[in-house]
């Protein structure tokens, strides 16, 4: 979709909502019922709005003496309104994204969300008898998932959920234009986070670096997520900030396989080191394709970023929180520990606990930054628990001895961050009004 049509959209939405708000707002739309002729000349409208007025003009004045234009612009926009409602009614991102999760209290909150990060795509081809189907994207300004559906009679008997899948040939990729920004922002924000002053050689060196890696840096991780019969379906996901606008983004599939068969699970994954790819060849081919899917991102909800000095002990860790990023999907915390930790090896971790059990150590913080962050509160007054969601942890030793690092947690479901009031991090409500907001 081009700017310009995404524009027009838009202006057709806000002005349609403009004229019948009263009637949309006493309208029953949880369960739409449209005649079939009515959705095919919704289809027929909504892929090419010209030919078909077009088509409407030759059909000569027994159809239509005069067209109206205010009519059509009208007519346009309530067919789009329409059809975006009965997607969010009928869940349709939820079940395209099924591991996002759905609030059971209120799913239509839940799919609301998803549809805002997300970008219906629904393009399918068909290579060699199997028929490749990319549904939609969600992207929150740092990550994209995708939903790919396959559907072919010769998939292999040995692919299942648990196969490890080979997906080398696989890219996901910007025009040259975009490419290039994308690199050049990156290049500034790493080194705005290193202190170190960006010069044009300097960002030249760092674009160049990055558009020549082979692999390319934009490397897409495919997921088997379902099996059902001749249909196989996938979850491909990458990271991508949010550093040009509107990307146009091409998924190329070809050649997924699954990895031979080996003894030692911990070879079955590839390794690359300084361009050099090391691991299993594929064994059992699954398709060969090539696919290839173009497709422009919609605007995503930005996480929202906040700066404090918020004390915590858990698990008799003295903790300071001091940002705080609430993002759709997940939450991520930068933390201090307040004490001295030292560090050691796994395996001697048991026998130096038990010999010192005053000390603290690493692995005390690592399992009680897993568990510092224990649920939020929304707008509504509403409670999400994350005690149970484990979450990811990562933690550093800094030049002068201290420790620092980030906790975090994903949601059960998606939340809008606009509405997330306050966290709950070690038995203690955090109150994000009372923070500093940091603006984009």
């Amino acid at each position: 979709m081009t700017q310009f049509d995404q524009l027009l959209r838009r202006g057709l939405m806000d002005a349609n909502l403009a004229q019948y708000e009263r009637v949309l707002q006493n309208a029953d739309v949880e369960e739409a019922d449209f005649s079939p002729a009515y959705l095919r000349e919704r289809m027929h409208l909504l892929a090419d709005p010209w030919g078909w007025v077009k088509r409407r003009e030759q059909a000569g004045p027994r159809r239509r003496r005069r067209l109206n234009w205010r009519v059509i612009a009208a007519a346009a926009a309530l067919l789009l309104l329409s059809a975006c409602a009965y997607a969010v009614a009928s869940g349709q991102f939820s079940q395209w994204f099924p591991r996002m999760g759905v609030n059971p209290k209120d799913p239509e909150v839940s799919e609301e969300v998803l549809s805002r990060t997300g970008t219906a795509i629904q393009q399918s081809q068909t290579v060699d008898g199997v028929t490749a189907t990319l549904n939609a994207a969600i992207w929150d300004g740092e990550y994209i998932r995708l939903s790919l559906v396959l559907e072919g009679p010769d998939f292999p008997e040995e692919l299942t959920e648990d196969s490890h899948i080979y997906y080398e040939a696989c890219s996901l990729t910007l025009p040259e234009d975009q490419l290039r920004e994308y690199f050049r922002k990156d290049a500034l924000v790493q080194m705005e986070a290193s202190e170190e002053t960006p010069t044009p050689e300097k960002v030249e060196e760092h674009i160049r670096f990055y558009t020549e890696l082979e692999p390319p840096f934009l490397y897409p991780i495919f997921d088997l997520r379902d099996q059902e019969g001749d249909t196989l379906t996938f979850d491909i996901g990458m990271p991508l900030n949010a550093y040009v606008e509107q990307p146009e983004l091409t998924l190329h599939v070809e050649n997924i396989a699954i990895y031979e068969k080996v003894e030692d699970a911990a070879s079955k994954g590839v390794q690359w080191q300084d361009g050099v790819r090391s691991g299993p060849e594929p064994e059992i081919p699954v398709l060969r394709g090539p696919f290839d899917f173009t497709f422009t991102l919609e605007e995503p909800i930005p996480p929202i970023q906040y700066k404090g000095n918020v004390k915590v002990t858990a698990e008799d860790i003295p903790f300071r929180f001091t940002g705080f990023r609430i993002s759709a999907f997940d939450m991520d915390l930068a933390y201090e520990v307040l004490a001295p930790v030292e560090m050691t090896r796994p395996e001697e971790y048991d026998e130096l606990k038990q010999l010192n059990p005053g000390k603290l150590y690493d692995q005390d913080v690592s399992k009680a930054q897993r568990e510092v962050i224990q649920g939020l509160w929304t707008d509504d007054g509403g409670y999400v628990d994350l005690s149970q969601r484990g979450g990811v942890s990562s933690m550093v030793t800094t030049p002068d001895g201290a420790v620092e690092g980030n906790a975090g947690v994903s949601y059960p479901h998606p939340i809008d961050p606009a509405t997330v009031t306050a966290v709950k991090l070690g038995g203690i409500r955090v109150e994000l009004r009372e923070l500093e907001r940091l603006d984009e």
